[in-house]
């Protein structure tokens, strides 16, 4: 199995290209916004690298609806193929947002994937796992040694995901990534998302023995009660994604909403 990252710099977030024996499936991937217009510019380069190596698409899989970039699922099918998936929780969190979607329809998945389904790549499974919190919709996928997290582990100098957004619940994350701390402590643990300096290089992964020792707010010495105070403290300080307005209504629907 092969695992290819791009970051997108402008919003800290990494998509995953992960092969197998000619086969491959695109995680979280996104589209550049500026000003109400989209553009494929930085997705480019991973559709470049699907015919490159060519590669057959299977499927796109996103992690969870995102608050703070556009998610290009379907602009990879358009111009790859593939079927989009995502949590069969995405009809909660789309009636939660319904009175900013302006009565536009939810997009419509391919695949609305459930707990313990199982996608085939090449020789290797795509596990599904559910691990809400974040949002009550998102899930963790599972190939071979590795798991891709989305929003629910950060790397461990930062931490986790915000629980804060409605549907949200650091009960539910801490839960959620107390299941996860089960798996094998050398399991790869791909990061959604990074926030390095300038000059640096995101931090993308990291193993599981690494999060449960060391993450900074959670790990196997802290408690649900202190994971809650914590995680209740940092989102009170958090500012809203400057995006949420846009991403969330476009990423449920794949129509950009009218912002006054």
């Amino acid at each position: 199995m092969n695992v290819q990252y791009f970051f997108h710099r402008a919003t800290g977030t990494l998509t995953y290209l992960v092969s197998d024996r000619g086969e491959a499936v695109i995680i979280d991937p996104v589209l550049d916004y500026n000003e109400g217009k989209v553009a494929t510019t930085s997705l480019q380069q991973v559709i470049n690298a699907v015919k490159e190596q060519g590669l057959a698409l299977k499927y796109i899989l996103e992690t969870h609806i995102h608050a703070d970039h556009l998610s290009a699922a379907l602009a990879v099918k358009n111009a790859l193929s593939g079927k989009t998936a995502i949590s069969r929780k995405i009809t909660d969190v789309y009636d939660t947002w319904l009175f900013k979607l302006n009565c536009q329809p939810l997009a419509q998945f391919d695949l609305l994937l459930d707990e313990g389904d199982e996608l085939s790549l090449g020789g290797e499974k795509v596990s599904v796992l559910s691990t809400p919190g974040h949002t009550p919709a998102d899930l963790t996928y599972h190939i071979g040694d590795s798991i891709f997290v989305g929003d629910t582990l950060f790397a461990p100098k930062r931490g986790t995901g915000r629980a804060d957004f409605p549907g949200g619940s650091a009960e539910d994350l801490y839960r959620s990534i107390s299941r996860l701390f089960e798996l094998p402590e050398d399991t790869h643990v791909y990061l959604c998302h990074d926030y390095p300096s300038e000059n640096e290089e995101p931090e993308l992964c990291s193993s599981l023995s690494i999060q449960k020792s060391d993450n900074v707010m959670i790990n196997t010495s802290v408690t649900e009660k202190q994971y809650i105070e914590i995680r209740s403290n940092r989102d009170s300080n958090l500012a809203t994604p400057k995006l949420l307005d846009v991403a969330i209504p476009f990423n449920l629907t794949y129509q950009l909403p009218n912002i006054a």
